[in-house]
């Protein structure tokens, strides 16, 4: 069965944490899943180490892997962009050799997809072929064959990019990865929502990622936490974020990384730093008087999505609205007598509705509403028929002013 992850909402990648970039064995990655990788690694590093099937190190990358579990054991490498002129080579050095005496690859690729007029630029192990070596140039389809693994053995897989640019992906395939799979299991990485800050500097905020830590790992004692501005810096574990932290951009997207103690991986989740304004809303009213039984209409307007308090003619009742991501919100009543909205708080949320700031007000509107009134007429004089009424005086009645 194959062990298949694809980079989505929760981003799972289990390397090794790192000082340097990992282009020389001793700065090799742990591996201990599939997934994406990116990586800062330019040039062959410190050291040129490879030798085989034609090729050396250009752009390389060092990969750690340690075996918990016997079978086959073999990858597709797959290229984030599919041009043809796209190429990656690898090797493969093991079971059990040191870096300092690597020995020759037990397994390589060196064959140029384009120069070899192969349908993709996929390369790899699988079961397809005999071949333990294939390349360089046209030579070859890029897949040599399987690994025979065991419990206890290391083995290094160097990646490198000739020619063209971008990350790749590794599927990781073979009778090793059924069940638990072929890697030491990995920490739990728990994935977590935005982290949501006010600022009175916005749309700077300053977060203490720390007080994270124990909501993403779950064993503190033997497992630690560190953040990183790019996937890049996260898979060579180069350039940490300090614990108190200015977002650059507003969301932010920061990785965190659970580096296990125990069996030298590590797991990868990503999160956005979120900062908002503080909240502050004003409310308005529209029309400001009206006849009872009318419609009226108030308007709260402030911080998008912010939660506002407020009561109605001095109740006693506390009420609340959330205004929509614009910073608006309506209220439509029916008064028969004046009425007016007091705001008392404006609050911000975050995704569990838990309160990260809030801000008192003292906005308040009223509407004015005149009572109905019906006028009481008084009967006119009779007259005869052909006679003229004459024109009735302007009068007063009932307080409403008019002819009669």
């Amino acid at each position: 069965m194959n062990k298949y992850l694809i980079l989505g909402f929760f981003i799972v990648f289990f390397y090794q944490v790192q000082a340097q970039e990992p282009n020389d064995c001793v700065n090799a990655i742990t591996v201990c899943g599939n997934g994406n990788f990116s990586s800062n690694a330019t040039g062959y590093g410190n050291t040129q180490e490879v030798a085989g099937c034609g090729g050396f190190e250009h752009n390389s990358l060092w990969l750690e892997i340690n075996i918990v579990q016997a079978g086959t054991l073999g990858f597709n490498l797959i290229p984030d962009d599919p041009d043809i002129l796209v190429d990656y080579d690898f090797w493969v050095y093991g079971p059990n050799r040191l870096c300092s005496n690597l020995g020759s690859p037990i397994r390589c690729a060196t064959t140029n997809p384009d120069a070899a007029g192969l349908s993709n630029n996929h390369t790899g192990i699988d079961g397809s072929t005999t071949l333990t070596q294939t390349g360089p140039g046209p030579n070859g389809n890029g897949y040599v064959y399987w690994l025979t693994v065991n419990p206890g053995e290391t083995y290094y897989l160097v990646i490198d990019r000739p020619h063209g640019d971008g990350g790749f992906e590794l599927e990781w395939t073979g009778s090793a990865m059924n069940g638990t799979g072929a890697f030491p299991t990995p920490p739990t990485a728990n994935a977590i929502n935005d982290v949501v800050q006010c600022s009175s500097n916005f749309p700077i905020g300053l977060f203490d990622l720390t007080s994270l830590d124990s909501s993403i790992s779950n064993d503190l004692a033997n497992e630690t936490v560190q953040y990183y501005a790019t996937l890049a810096d996260a898979t060579d574990g180069i350039n940490p974020l300090p614990w108190l932290y200015s977002n650059t951009t507003n969301p932010q997207q920061i990785y965190a990384k659970v580096f296990s103690g125990i069996t030298d991986c590590y797991s990868l989740i990503d999160f956005n730093l979120v900062v908002s304004p503080i909240p502050d809303a004003i409310v308005t009213v529209s029309p400001a008087t009206i006849c009872e039984g009318e419609t009226v209409t108030y308007t709260i307007t402030g911080t998008p999505d912010a939660r506002v308090h407020y009561t109605l003619d001095g109740g006693t009742t506390i009420l609340d609205i959330i205004l929509d991501a614009t910073g608006t919100a309506t209220i439509t009543l029916n008064p028969t007598t004046n009425t007016t909205i007091d705001l008392i708080d404006a609050q911000v949320l975050n995704s569990s509705n838990a309160i990260v700031c809030s801000q008192p007000l003292n906005e308040s509107t009223t509407v004015t509403v005149n009572p109905n009134i019906t006028p009481i007429f008084t009967q006119v004089t009779p007259i005869c028929e052909g006679d003229t009424l004459t024109a009735l005086p302007t009068t007063s009645n009932n307080g409403v002013i008019g002819s009669w």
